[in-house]
């Protein structure tokens, strides 16, 4: 198989992964009454890290903060976030997430984990998988996964390409 043919046959798998994925979490997303952009947003909010600003928001999704301030309405809608002024700026808003959206954010993550096809990898499987994304996606800033030491060819931190 040439070159061309390859990265063509693994972007058809990329595209596969992406439709089991979204049906995997089409029962719960309409348990959590979320559409796909809505729990794309509930996803990138981390309950441990600091609320993001609207335009942070916005930067994270790749989207118009217009588009953010929709999805925040709805999101307040459902009771999963409340915006509040950030300290110093009154100006800024930051997505807070309440209780009930730290809950939806839980099901959902569980869901994501537990029964997608990347579940059924092996730990070390699941680790070079990220590993190998990680490194195709340059480890851009901002991203999730770690960052990729280009010149050893392996993730930065560990010793023998494996972590």
């Amino acid at each position: 198989m040439d070159d061309e043919a390859l990265t063509y046959q693994l972007l058809q798998q990329l595209h596969a992964m992406d439709d089991a994925i979204n049906a995997g979490i089409q029962g719960t997303l309409a348990d959590l009454g979320l559409t796909p952009a809505l729990a794309d947003m509930l996803w990138r909010l981390e309950p441990a890290a600091p609320p993001p600003s609207m335009r942070q928001m916005a930067g994270m999704l790749s989207c118009d903060p217009s588009t953010v301030t929709f999805l925040a309405d709805r999101m307040e809608q459902l009771g999963y976030l409340t915006r509040a002024p950030v300290p110093g700026d009154r100006r800024t808003k930051a997505l807070h997430l309440t209780e009930p959206g730290v809950e939806a954010r839980r099901r959902l993550v569980d869901v994501a984990t537990t029964r997608m096809p990347v579940a059924r990898l092996t730990v070390a499987e699941r680790r070079r998988l990220l590993d190998l994304m990680t490194k195709a996606l340059g480890a851009p800033a901002g991203s999730p996964g770690r960052k990729w030491d280009a010149q050893r060819d392996r993730p930065i931190g560990s010793r023998n390409g494996s972590s």
